[in-house]
Protein backbone atom coordinates (compact mmCIF):
# COMPACT_ATOMS: atom_id res chain seq x y z
CA UNK A 1 0.00 0.00 0.00
CA UNK A 2 1.57 3.47 -1.08
CA UNK A 3 1.64 6.21 1.48
CA UNK A 4 0.07 9.67 0.05
CA UNK A 5 0.64 13.31 1.30
CA UNK A 6 -2.86 14.59 2.51
CA UNK A 7 -3.60 17.73 4.04
CA UNK A 8 -4.37 17.41 7.94
CA UNK A 9 -8.07 17.97 7.71
CA UNK A 10 -7.96 14.32 5.96
CA UNK A 11 -5.32 12.59 8.17
CA UNK A 12 -4.63 15.11 11.12
CA UNK A 13 -0.71 14.96 12.03
CA UNK A 14 0.48 12.48 14.46
CA UNK A 15 -1.80 9.86 13.27
CA UNK A 16 0.18 6.09 12.49
CA UNK A 17 -0.66 6.59 8.67
CA UNK A 18 1.55 10.56 8.68
CA UNK A 19 4.20 8.87 11.00
CA UNK A 20 4.89 5.36 9.78
CA UNK A 21 8.52 5.36 7.56
CA UNK A 22 8.85 8.74 7.61
CA UNK A 23 12.34 10.37 7.20
CA UNK A 24 12.39 13.39 9.59
CA UNK A 25 14.28 16.65 9.81
CA UNK A 26 12.83 19.71 12.12
CA UNK A 27 10.59 22.35 10.40
CA UNK A 28 12.37 25.33 11.58
CA UNK A 29 13.50 27.52 9.48
CA UNK A 30 17.33 27.11 11.00
CA UNK A 31 17.14 24.38 8.94
CA UNK A 32 18.44 21.81 12.16
CA UNK A 33 18.11 18.19 11.67
CA UNK A 34 17.64 17.24 15.38
CA UNK A 35 14.68 14.90 15.92
CA UNK A 36 11.55 15.73 17.89
CA UNK A 37 7.69 15.42 17.67
CA UNK A 38 7.45 18.75 15.57
CA UNK A 39 9.66 16.79 12.82
CA UNK A 40 9.70 17.58 9.43
CA UNK A 41 8.61 14.71 7.51
CA UNK A 42 9.23 13.91 3.65
CA UNK A 43 7.19 10.93 2.42
CA UNK A 44 8.94 8.19 0.87
CA UNK A 45 8.05 8.01 -2.31
CA UNK A 46 8.99 11.96 -2.55
CA UNK A 47 12.43 11.22 -1.46
CA UNK A 48 12.79 8.01 -3.33
CA UNK A 49 16.65 8.02 -4.31
CA UNK A 50 17.23 11.42 -4.39
CA UNK A 51 20.62 13.03 -3.13
CA UNK A 52 19.93 15.85 0.13
CA UNK A 53 22.19 18.75 -1.23
CA UNK A 54 21.43 21.31 1.12
CA UNK A 55 19.02 23.38 3.86
CA UNK A 56 17.27 26.62 2.73
CA UNK A 57 16.03 29.01 5.16
CA UNK A 58 12.15 27.43 4.14
CA UNK A 59 13.24 24.43 2.30
CA UNK A 60 15.34 21.40 1.52
CA UNK A 61 17.40 20.72 -1.61
CA UNK A 62 17.74 17.49 -3.05
CA UNK A 63 19.27 16.63 -6.52
CA UNK A 64 17.02 14.36 -8.71
CA UNK A 65 18.66 11.08 -9.74
CA UNK A 66 18.56 12.12 -13.20
CA UNK A 67 22.00 13.16 -15.19
CA UNK A 68 19.65 13.67 -18.35
CA UNK A 69 19.14 17.05 -17.07
CA UNK A 70 20.86 19.71 -13.96
CA UNK A 71 17.29 19.03 -12.09
CA UNK A 72 17.03 20.00 -8.57
CA UNK A 73 13.54 19.45 -6.03
CA UNK A 74 12.75 22.18 -3.17
CA UNK A 75 11.29 20.74 -0.47
CA UNK A 76 9.61 23.08 1.57
CA UNK A 77 10.40 22.03 5.58
CA UNK A 78 6.44 22.32 5.89
CA UNK A 79 4.00 19.36 7.25
CA UNK A 80 0.69 18.81 5.50
CA UNK A 81 1.16 21.02 3.07
CA UNK A 82 0.03 19.61 -0.73
CA UNK A 83 -0.74 22.98 -2.31
CA UNK A 84 1.28 26.20 -2.70
CA UNK A 85 -1.33 28.19 -1.19
CA UNK A 86 -1.54 25.86 2.09
CA UNK A 87 1.62 27.73 2.78
CA UNK A 88 1.65 31.15 4.60
CA UNK A 89 1.80 34.67 3.22
CA UNK A 90 5.56 34.53 4.26
CA UNK A 91 6.19 30.87 3.23
CA UNK A 92 5.05 31.83 -0.12
CA UNK A 93 7.09 34.72 -0.85
CA UNK A 94 10.58 32.78 0.91
CA UNK A 95 9.68 29.05 -1.28
CA UNK A 96 9.77 31.98 -4.50
CA UNK A 97 13.44 33.29 -3.23
CA UNK A 98 13.83 30.05 -3.16
CA UNK A 99 13.16 28.97 -6.17
CA UNK A 100 14.76 31.95 -7.86
CA UNK A 101 17.47 31.19 -6.39
CA UNK A 102 17.58 27.86 -7.30
CA UNK A 103 16.91 28.80 -10.90
CA UNK A 104 20.01 30.92 -10.98
CA UNK A 105 22.20 28.49 -9.63
CA UNK A 106 21.21 26.44 -12.17
CA UNK A 107 21.89 28.58 -15.27
CA UNK A 108 25.25 29.75 -13.75
CA UNK A 109 26.23 26.22 -13.43
CA UNK A 110 25.49 24.74 -16.89
CA UNK A 111 25.01 28.08 -18.92
CA UNK A 112 24.35 25.90 -22.08
CA UNK A 113 20.93 25.52 -20.23
CA UNK A 114 17.87 27.11 -23.30
CA UNK A 115 14.78 27.28 -21.30
CA UNK A 116 14.30 26.59 -17.42
CA UNK A 117 11.38 24.30 -16.49
CA UNK A 118 9.46 24.64 -12.94
CA UNK A 119 6.99 22.36 -11.77
CA UNK A 120 4.59 21.86 -8.65
CA UNK A 121 2.77 18.70 -10.39
CA UNK A 122 2.20 16.67 -6.93
CA UNK A 123 0.31 13.98 -8.49
CA UNK A 124 2.61 11.34 -7.75
CA UNK A 125 3.66 12.20 -4.31
CA UNK A 126 1.38 15.43 -2.69
CA UNK A 127 3.57 16.36 -0.50
CA UNK A 128 4.16 20.44 -1.37
CA UNK A 129 7.89 20.31 -3.49
CA UNK A 130 9.27 22.44 -6.73
CA UNK A 131 11.08 20.58 -9.59
CA UNK A 132 13.15 23.24 -10.69
CA UNK A 133 15.16 21.57 -14.60
CA UNK A 134 17.32 23.02 -16.61
CA UNK A 135 16.59 22.08 -20.57
CA UNK A 136 18.58 21.86 -23.68
CA UNK A 137 17.50 22.33 -27.33
CA UNK A 138 19.10 19.15 -28.10
CA UNK A 139 17.70 17.42 -25.15
CA UNK A 140 15.84 13.80 -26.03
CA UNK A 141 12.56 15.32 -24.80
CA UNK A 142 12.87 19.14 -26.39
CA UNK A 143 10.51 20.85 -26.74
CA UNK A 144 8.12 18.95 -24.57
CA UNK A 145 7.96 17.84 -21.16
CA UNK A 146 10.37 15.81 -19.85
CA UNK A 147 7.87 14.38 -16.81
CA UNK A 148 7.79 11.02 -17.49
CA UNK A 149 8.56 10.85 -20.97
CA UNK A 150 11.88 8.65 -20.60
CA UNK A 151 13.46 6.59 -17.85
CA UNK A 152 16.07 8.27 -15.67
CA UNK A 153 19.94 8.19 -16.38
CA UNK A 154 21.05 7.83 -12.90
CA UNK A 155 23.84 8.98 -11.54
CA UNK A 156 27.03 7.32 -10.70
CA UNK A 157 27.92 7.46 -7.04
CA UNK A 158 30.95 9.65 -8.62
CA UNK A 159 28.97 11.36 -11.00
CA UNK A 160 26.37 12.23 -8.19
CA UNK A 161 28.94 13.66 -5.43
CA UNK A 162 30.09 15.57 -8.06
CA UNK A 163 27.07 17.03 -8.97
CA UNK A 164 25.90 17.62 -5.45
CA UNK A 165 29.30 19.88 -4.38
CA UNK A 166 28.85 21.72 -7.67
CA UNK A 167 25.09 22.49 -6.83
CA UNK A 168 26.56 22.91 -2.60
CA UNK A 169 29.48 25.47 -3.70
CA UNK A 170 27.12 27.45 -6.45
CA UNK A 171 24.12 27.72 -3.82
CA UNK A 172 26.41 29.09 -0.75
CA UNK A 173 27.33 32.02 -3.54
CA UNK A 174 23.68 32.40 -3.81
CA UNK A 175 22.93 31.79 -0.42
CA UNK A 176 23.98 35.39 1.63
CA UNK A 177 21.55 37.08 -0.81
CA UNK A 178 18.83 34.60 -0.35
CA UNK A 179 19.53 35.35 3.34
CA UNK A 180 19.23 39.30 3.41
CA UNK A 181 16.10 39.13 0.71
CA UNK A 182 14.63 36.79 3.92
CA UNK A 183 15.48 39.12 6.64
CA UNK A 184 14.66 42.30 4.93
CA UNK A 185 11.04 40.94 4.17
CA UNK A 186 10.20 39.74 7.43
CA UNK A 187 11.12 43.38 9.00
Amino acid sequence: MKNFCFRASLFPHGTEKLSRGILSRTSTMSGTKEESDDAFHIWPQLKGDKHFVHSLPLSDVYLNNDSTWPWVVLVPRENDMVEYHDLSNEAQMQLMREMSALSRVLLKGWPTIAKLNTGMIGCVCRQLHCHILGRFENDKCWPNPVWGASEAKKYSEEEAKETKEKLEKLIKEEEEELLLLSKSSTN
